[in-house]
This record gives structure tokens, sequence and C-alpha cells, in this order.
């Protein structure tokens, strides 16, 4: 700013003094002309002097990236507010695309199979023989006070009186001394397992002894005392007896040892009668297998060999065993009954006709002979067996 004032004020003094030396004589010019003249003169000096200092200080002052940075970042806003009064630009609205229906996906089906539901184990039960009046020693069935035979994979309806294997055999017993549990080998020691004919000639074809639940007569471990024996073949009793298995009746006697207190014996009588044990007679014969007792009536189980009993024909003759065998036909006094009883009657495997009150009273036997045509029987062609 000095500078600028006294360059002016030098200014003013030179033109000043021009004017009076051109001119003395002249009439004195007008200064209010030469103060405007001098002052325009002034401000482009001004002006020069303005631009000189600014390129100087930009010379001496080296721009920095950063102020380039500013100087270019700067740039628009000017812009921008140059635009201020521009009206903003409205996007004309989008459309909104129909919607496509997509199909839908065909369900996956998935089969879940449930795992199947074990079939319940069928046991049957058949009470044992006689009583010693050990009450502790007992099973799970009130029946028969606890001692029972249980009988797997048999239906209740087909045990009777007189048990009865035909294709397959297999039996245990549940016991348990009552003094130290309620469940299957509470305080048992073991079960010892016999099975003798009780044909009379008592030969033991089996014994076994088990010392845990369950008490399965030819072992195993689980409740249905698997494998049986299969009579459907020629079957045999397992080692080390490994005898051929006959038809024939017969008892087991279990006896029961606790580990306290006494022992007691359960006995079971029962029957093995399958076709596929059957040895075959000498033609033209007979032969009662076993006798039952059902509802009042004897069942007889026989067979015959080499032909079909028929009238009229060769048939057979059943009669008590107070009757002499060679009174059972023609020309005897008998009395004995024809099977079949009439032409065309029921011939076939079991007999029935006899009843318990028909029993005579010194009669113990049912028997069988072969008879032909004319009533006749042929001696030593049948059997007897005890009635129960």
């Amino acid at each position: 700013m000095l500078i600028k004032k006294t360059l002016l004020v030098s200014l003013v003094l030179a033109a000043a003094a021009v004017i009076l030396a051109a001119c003395p004589a002249q009439p004195a010019p007008d200064v209010n002309l030469a103060v405007q003249t001098a002052l325009a003169q002034t401000r482009v000096a001004e002006e020069n002097v303005a631009q000189a200092v600014a390129a100087t200080l930009t010379a001496s002052a080296p721009t920095t990236t950063a102020d380039q940075a500013q100087a270019t970042n700067t740039a628009p806003a000017a812009t921008e507010a140059s635009t201020t009064d521009t009206p903003p630009t409205v996007d004309a609205p989008t459309s909104t695309p129909i919607p496509t229906s997509t199909p839908t996906p065909t369900p996956i089906r998935i089969e879940i199979n449930p795992p199947p539901t074990p079939t319940p184990i069928r046991i049957a039960i058949s009470p044992v023989d006689g009583d010693d009046g050990n009450d502790f020693l007992r099973g799970s069935f009130d029946s028969n006070n606890g001692r029972n035979i249980l009988l797997p994979g048999f239906d209740q309806a087909a045990v009777g009186n007189e048990p009865t294997f035909r294709d397959f055999i297999n039996f245990r017993v549940e016991v348990f001394d009552t003094r130290a549990g309620l469940y299957d080998g509470a305080g048992i020691q073991d079960v010892a397992f016999k099975i003798v004919a009780d044909d009379g000639n008592g030969d033991t074809v089996w014994e076994k002894t088990e010392v845990n639940a369950p008490y399965c007569v030819f072992g195993g471990d689980a409740p249905d005392c698997a494998p049986a024996i299969d009579l459907r073949s020629s079957a045999q009793w397992p080692n080390p007896f490994a005898g051929r298995i006959n038809n024939n009746v017969y008892l087991a006697e279990i006896d029961i040892t606790p580990e306290n207190g006494d022992a007691t014996q359960w006995r079971w009588r029962f029957f093995i009668d399958s076709p596929a044990l059957v040895e075959d007679g000498p033609p033209d014969t007979a032969r009662i297998n076993q006798i039952w007792e059902a509802d009042g009536r004897y069942f007889v189980d026989f067979d015959t060999f080499g032909f079909t009993p028929q009238l009229p024909g060769q048939h057979v003759h059943f009669f008590w065993n107070n009757v002499s065998p060679d009174q059972a036909g023609v020309p005897g006094s008998g009395p004995w009954q024809l099977y079949p009883a009439s032409a065309g009657g029921i011939n076939t495997s079991p007999f029935t006709m006899f009843t318990v009150d028909q029993r005579p009273p010194l009669a113990t036997a049912i028997c069988i002979l072969v008879a032909n045509s004319d009533h006749s029987v042929n001696q030593g062609t049948g059997n007897c067996v005890d009635v129960p």
C-alpha cells in the first residue's frame, strides 16, 4: 500500500510541473482532467504491479500435491453453485415386470419304513404233576400255584391234558425263590433236566443242567429257547446222547435247587407223535401210538400199515383189555368196536368212540387188531396202550 501511495503522489507532481513549464504565458490548464488522467494511469500501473507481484509469489512458492488436489476438488463446487437453479431431473418410473408363474416342483416322496414290530412270542403253559408243598419256588403264572412248564411257540388252545409234540419239541421252566425276588432266576442256583421214556423201560434220553435264566431244556439264552428240535425229519436227541427220537410217552424230571433252602422236583409227562418218526410196521398190521382224554372221551392215535380201514373189506377192531384177543372178533363174544363203524364212515385217526363212562371196571388199556371182511381178527396184528 505504501508503494502505491508514493507512486500516486509522484505522478501528480510530475504532471503539474509539466503544465507549468510548457505554457507559462497561456491560460491555466484543466487540473481535474490532468488528475483523472493520472489516476487512470496509476490504476494501470497498479494492475501491472499487482500482476508482477502475483507472478513473483507464484514462482517463489511451488504448488504442493495437496494444493493441486484441493484446487481440483473445489472446481466442481463452483459448477454445482452455478447449477443450483437447474430443476432436478426426475427419472421416469420403471415399469414393474409382470411376474410369471413358476411351476411348483413335484415333491419328492421319501418312504420311511419303520422297523418291523417284533412278533410277540407265543408261550403256552402246562401244569406239572404233584406238589411237594414247597411254595417258595414257583413262576409268575398263577395257575397250579405257579408250578408250570412253558411251551414257546405253542398256542394255549393246542395244549391239552396230554401235551404232544409233533413238528418241534422245546420247553422251559420259569422259576424263582419268592424270598429272593419275583423275577425268573431270582434266588435259583440251578435247574437240572432229565427226560426218560415213560413206556415201562425208563431209558434216559436226555440230561442237562442250566445255571442261568431262562432255563431251557435244550439250552439257549432267549425266551423262546431257540433253536427247537425239528421232529419232521430223522430227529435225534442232542449230544452227548445222540439217540434216535421215537414217538413215545416221556417223563421230564426237573430238579430245582435254590441258593438257600430246600430243593424241589417238578415232574411233567408229555408225548412225541410225529408222522415223520413213525416206523412202518409189517404189512396188514395196526398200532396204537398214544391215548389221551378230553371232555370225557378217549382219543386213540393209531396207524395202519399196508391197508386203509374200510367196510366192507379189511378194517380194525378196538376193544378193552379185559377182553381176550381171541374173543375180539368172530366167532368170539367180544365186545369190540368196528372201525370204521359203517360203510363209508370215518376211518382216520384218532379213534374217539370210547368214553370214560364206558370203561369197564377191570379195564386199564385199549387194544387194536386187524379184522377181515367177515369180522374175524388176525392175532398178533395189533397192540394195547394204557389209558390215562
